[in-house]
């Protein structure tokens, strides 16, 4: 019996994945229904279901990070609440709502959709460094979008499997290559963030934004580094070391963002505001506009 069953556990191992994704598709669908989470997405401009994932934010995250019940259930909705349509989460639904609102390109547009076919938009000169699920494969018919991704081992400027490797530490652009700079929960896992911001200052032209999103809890106060990287390139734990998603695996976070994100912002060089602001145990979907000033 035993040699049957292991004969078999790879014909049924598919099955019962499959049939735990399905069950969870299909509540997912159907909480998003019983509370009203239908509405016109930002991004592809279309009216979906926003599907919310409560195991996105693992046990052992939470407890490394100590969330309580609500900020748990805050981050749930900021990393999840996902458009049925597009895959935009909600993240980068209010990361385009700042972008629509701040007058970069064109200002009428009601979503991204529309914007990248906006004739204001279309010369923009924009580094996208991280793909963004969702909002990239609108910002993909833009002649000037330079997007990246981090990809370890690679040389900057590189291309591996079609995609371009970028560091944020060194940047391989040009000086004041670009209109706008695009992060998502990004600048937390770069080991040097002052190097990082002095980057993205480089290469975008005056008055040029850097429009980004970083994880920011309100009970933490000030920023601090949990880890940085020696000469050799090996990790240094400063403080109790935490990684996204997991809590102890995924990326490790090597900046643990505080309330005084925007004083440190500004201290780079950046005029900064924070949109959709003060950060609460109820609302983590705050957005970071920063410009490089004209002069």
């Amino acid at each position: 019996m035993s040699r049957l069953v292991a004969s078999i556990k790879p014909l049924l191992l598919p099955v019962w994945n499959g049939a735990h994704r399905l069950a969870w598709s299909i509540g997912e669908i159907a909480g998003a229904l019983a509370h009203g989470r239908v509405e016109r997405c930002v991004v592809c401009g279309r009216v979906g279901l926003m599907l919310r994932r409560p195991r996105a934010i693992p046990d052992r995250l939470a407890d490394l990070w100590g969330l309580g019940p609500r900020l748990r259930a805050a981050l749930v909705r900021k990393e999840t609440d996902i458009c049925s349509r597009c895959g935009a989460q909600a993240r980068v639904r209010r990361l385009v709502r700042a972008m629509l609102e701040i007058g970069v390109g064109g200002m009428s547009a009601t979503s991204a959709a529309g914007w990248v076919r906006m004739p204001e938009t279309i010369p923009l000169r924009i580094a996208e460094i991280n793909r963004i699920e969702g909002l990239h494969d609108q910002l993909a018919i833009l002649p000037g979008l330079h997007a990246s991704d981090f990809i370890p081992g690679a040389e900057p400027g590189s291309t591996v499997d079609g995609v371009r490797h970028e560091d944020l530490t060194r940047l391989t652009y040009a000086d004041a290559s670009f209109d706008l700079v695009l992060t998502s929960e990004t600048l937390e896992h770069v080991p040097d963030l002052d190097r990082a911001l002095s980057e993205i200052r480089r290469v975008l032209v005056p008055g040029g934004v850097h429009l980004f999103t970083i994880p920011l809890l309100p009970t933490q106060l000030r920023t601090f580094a949990r880890a940085r990287l020696d000469d050799a390139g090996r990790g240094i734990e400063l403080a109790p070391p935490l990684a996204h998603p997991g809590g102890d695996w995924g990326y490790p976070v090597f900046t643990e963002f505080g309330l005084d994100a925007v004083e440190r912002l500004r201290a780079a060089g950046f005029e900064t505001e924070m949109r959709y602001g003060p950060v609460t145990e109820d609302d983590l979907l705050q957005v970071f506009v920063t410009r490089r000033p004209m002069n």
